[in-house]
């Protein structure tokens, strides 16, 4: 079987794992026993991260130990059509037209083929390599928990491969930092007038995506497209009420879809339908190159019992318009890269209060605190609360190190051309790590993923036996 299939088994192995953040169990205990069964040295810790020590093979007893490194849990985004449950249905793997993607679910590529990479190298005996610590670690799509809970004394090696990249024929040796903010804004509720209708608006079929990766792409935000529609309802309809309002999901992916239940005067229920059929002609000529599907939906219905006033709804509507979302600054000393932004990732309410998650990220430390405290400004005007982690610090570039020079090298031996040396805006566990492991050399490298953390996620599987050989041949030049 060559590399790169077995790459591909072992990832559909997994694929059959629930892997959702946060909910790693299943699969720190697959990947426990599946070291255990090939028998190597395995670790699992407190956090569920996984650490498998693998001996050299013969002849390379005197390299130094090389960490392969990647994440177990995936980001599970469905469409709406999706009956997929997370907790317990496998991923369904689907290989069609040289690119693998799941059936109407984030695919898990980021960072399963990283994964099961480094279990092919250490699995395959005819693979030549030092020393390896394969180092999985557990929720990096929601916290990095696994890698803040790492001990530097679990690891023994000095250089690390991190195979949670996403574009082949680059490498990658810097990224930014982050911080989750957690907001709340309290509401009250009061008894709905006779006379009043039910407007449910649905803001659908916008491609979401990474919101590290994509995020200068200019897609829309379904959070932002329903502020904007709630803005033209209290334009018409100036007592209008908030019975329900739901958007996002991850705090790493950019909102797809929204859904915004208001309640207003019978005579304006029909003009307001009017403007959202306008607005969503205005939302796909804005979003005609970057969200072409995007469409803006809304029914009447009678309703009765409480909904939130209207001064609930402005506040919300108002936060809302406020609260910064995408490309805050680019970069002055690397063209084109982001070096700070924000999403705006969900928003529900829960217990008469309006509760949202973003996240902040910047290569600048004093940028990422700054746009955070923007935001916790924005809610202290409005009435609420703003609560943020410590968050992730930035992996600063090493140009010079020895494992970049050697992938470079060996790169262009193989392929014939250079590979690009790149510094990314999403955030990589490099950084915690080395924080953590002075000395630690790195470098992120991985097969071409399109659109991760959403149901369009898809891996070019033909780049999957390219990144293979050359990580071959990357362990085979540390004897």
């Amino acid at each position: 079987m060559q590399m790169s299939d077995r790459v591909i088994e072992i990832f559909k192995q997994m694929s059959q794992v629930p892997r959702q953040s946060k909910h790693e169990e299943k699969i720190s205990a697959w990947l426990y026993e599946r070291a255990k069964s090939n028998g190597f040295d395995v670790e699992r810790d407190d956090a569920n991260n996984i650490i498998i020590r693998v001996p050299a093979t013969p002849g390379y007893e005197n390299g130094p130990i090389v960490v392969l490194q990647g994440h177990m849990d995936m980001v599970c985004e469905k469409t709406p059509a999706s009956h997929h449950d997370f907790s317990k249905d496998p991923i369904e793997v689907i290989i069609e037209d040289g690119w693998m993607h799941a059936n109407q679910t984030s695919l898990g590529a980021d960072d399963g083929l990283g994964v099961a990479m480094a279990l092919a190298m250490a699995e395959d005996k005819s693979v030549e390599h030092p020393a390896l610590e394969i180092l999985v670690t557990s929720d990096e799509e929601t916290g990095m928990t696994g890698a803040n809970a790492l001990k530097a004394e679990q690891i023994k090696g000095r250089i690390l491969l991190n195979l949670d990249s996403e574009d082949e024929g680059i490498f990658t040796v810097g990224c930014a930092g982050g911080r989750e903010t957690r907001s709340t804004l309290p509401l009250t509720k009061s008894p709905i007038p006779a006379g009043f209708r039910a407007v449910t608006i649905h803001v659908a079929g916008l491609k979401g995506g990474h919101s590290g990766c994509e995020i200068n792409v200019g897609r829309a935000s379904a959070i932002k497209l329903a502020t904007r529609l709630m803005h033209c309802v209290l334009a018409i309809s100036s007592d209008a009420r908030l019975v329900d309002i739901k958007a996002g999901s991850a705090h790493n992916a950019i909102p797809r879809d929204a859904i915004v239940t208001l309640a207003v005067p019978a005579g304006d229920a029909h003009q307001i339908t009017a403007k959202i059929d306008e607005m969503s002609k205005v939302f796909a000529a804005e979003y005609a190159k970057s969200d072409a599907g995007v469409t803006v939906t809304s029914k009447i219905e009678d309703i009765a019992g409480d909904a939130f006033d209207n001064a609930s709804l402005r506040k919300v509507a108002d936060l809302l318009i406020c609260f910064p979302h995408g490309v805050a600054a680019m970069s002055q000393d690397i063209q084109g890269l982001v070096e700070t932004s924000a999403n705006l990732a969900s928003i529900k309410i829960a217990d008469n209060t309006l509760h949202i998650l973003s996240s902040q990220r910047s290569s600048v430390a004093s940028k990422l605190n700054a746009i955070t405290s923007r935001i916790e400004a924005c809610l202290r005007l409005a009435g609420g609360e703003a609560k943020s982690n410590e968050g992730y610090p930035s992996w600063k570039p090493e140009m010079d190190s020895d494992v970049l020079k050697r992938c470079v090298d060996l790169y262009e031996k193989r392929f014939g051309k250079k590979p690009i040396v790149d510094i990314i805006h999403a955030g990589l566990e490099c950084g915690i790590i080395g924080s953590k492991i002075p000395g630690m050399q790195m470098v992120s490298f991985g097969p071409t993923v399109v659109s991760p953390h959403s149901p369009q996620e898809r891996a070019d599987v033909t780049t999957i036996p390219m990144v293979a050989d050359f990580l071959v041949d990357l362990l085979k030049s540390y004897k």
